[in-house]
């Protein structure tokens, strides 16, 4: 087996592919576009969650917010080939198309790129 098809057949972590959008996005980044993870992920204590939930963590945001010009933001939400939107996370989604931000699922950094390069903030 080749060292392509190996890599071809591993799994891609939502993690990998997070990592890689934001390489991604450095080197191709558009002028005055950031873009921000959220600390949603992770294992952590009762009390650390609690603490968290307090300073304003929300159950289903999407993994990165994305700044656009215009005071404008949108968002993204990386799932594996296989995984799934939580309830809250359909919830957040609902909430963005609601209040007319832009919002897209991706599970390949071809798809993230895509939304990115449709919201402009790829150049």
């Amino acid at each position: 087996m080749t060292a392509f098809a190996r890599t071809v057949r591993r799994k891609v972590s939502e993690h990998s592919l997070q990592v890689q959008l934001l390489a991604e996005f450095e080197v191709r980044k558009a002028p005055n576009i950031n873009i921000v993870a959220l600390a949603n992920a992770g294992h952590r204590s009762l009390r650390m969650g609690a603490r968290m939930k307090a300073e304003g963590l929300q159950a289903g945001a999407a993994d990165l917010l994305v700044m656009l010009p215009g005071g404008k933001v949108a968002w993204l939400e990386l799932k594996t080939a296989t995984g799934r939107q939580s309830l809250a996370q359909k919830g957040f989604e609902a909430k963005c198309q609601r209040l007319g931000h832009p919002y897209a699922l991706v599970r390949t950094l071809d798809e993230a790129i895509e939304a990115l390069t449709q919201w402009g903030a790829l150049k």
